[in-house]
Formats: structure tokens, sequence, C-alpha cells
């Protein structure tokens, strides 16, 4: 009987399970970024497997697919400061 798949141990994530958890969740790339705290280049690279995603962003998408919480994603804002006439 093989052992039954844990999430909360498996620490790595695919390409392919990356974007089929970001579509279960809603979230595109550029939301997901902002989500977890990344550039949206990076957000890509996890998406064509160029950069491993890190733990800790595996086990929060996890975590939110196995829970069924739905991310509440930052508005983005502009790093750029605003000239005052």
């Amino acid at each position: 009987m093989a052992p039954r798949y844990n999430w909360q141990t498996d620490r790595q994530m695919t390409a392919k399970e990356y974007i089929a958890i970001l579509k279960e969740l809603n979230m595109n790339i550029a939301q997901a970024a902002r989500y977890l705290g990344v550039g949206e280049r990076t957000s890509h690279r996890y998406k064509r497997a160029e950069t491993p995603i890190p733990e800790a962003h595996v086990l929060l998408l996890r975590a939110m697919r196995e829970y069924n919480v739905k991310p509440e994603v930052p508005v983005w804002v502009s790093d750029r400061k605003v000239r005052k006439a």
C-alpha cells in the first residue's frame, strides 16, 4: 500500500502545478506575484520552470487550495512619486 500524499511534506512544485493552483485560486501571474511578494518576472519564471518555487510559496499556495482560502490580492501601487502641481 502506497503512503497517502501529504501536501505539507512535499516541498517542491512543478510549473504545471503552479499554473493549475493559480487557476483554482482565480489568480493571474501578476496577482500571484503581488500576493507572494515577488516581482512579476519572478512569477513568470515560476510558470516557465526557470526558477524553483520557494518552499514557503509552495506551502502557502497548497494550504490555500486545501482549505479553500481565496486570496485578497493587494492593489498595485506605482513606485513613482506623484508630482504635485
